[in-house]
């Protein structure tokens, strides 16, 4: 049960991209951010940053278009989002337990660790949702507007 890289990864990418967003909205009318900007100004892989956005898009978190002008952009303002959103939607590690996910174990009668993981689970999930991603660019913007990760 561990939290890896690609939540590290949404973190600082949704960062920029609010940073990059917010730059164009007052230059112009364009919307959406190029994953390859993101990219660039992270440091994150390109193609690794796609997956993320991609996985950041199915649960509602970013928006995506296509074409010339297409890239992401975020759906929610960011003290709509939850860190508990962001990294439930990339994590699978942290629901690898079937005693957390499903409320059951094939080896519920000899377990005596299946209270331990569904309480870090609750405790790793209360945590993140007290953070929301306005937090984070908060604390990007105290640091210098540099990566807060």
């Amino acid at each position: 049960m561990s939290l890896t890289i690609k939540s590290c990864y949404a973190l600082r990418g949704l960062y920029e991209l609010y940073k990059l967003q917010n730059i164009q909205s007052q230059n112009e009318e364009k919307n959406y951010v190029s994953i390859f900007n993101i990219s660039e100004n992270t440091e994150i892989p390109n193609e690794f940053l796609a997956k993320i956005f991609s996985e950041l898009k199915r649960a509602g978190i970013v928006d995506s278009g296509r074409g010339k002008f297409g890239g992401f952009n975020l759906t929610k303002n960011p003290e709509d989002v939850k860190l508990s959103e962001i990294v439930e939607a990339l994590e699978v590690p942290l629901n690898s337990y079937d005693c957390v996910t499903k409320g059951t174990c094939t080896n519920q009668d000899a377990c005596p660790a299946d209270f331990v993981w569904k309480r870090v689970q609750k405790a790793i999930f209360d945590e993140l949702s007290k953070i929301t991603l306005k937090d984070i660019i908060e604390y990007g913007e105290q640091k210098g507007n540099v990566s807060p990760i």
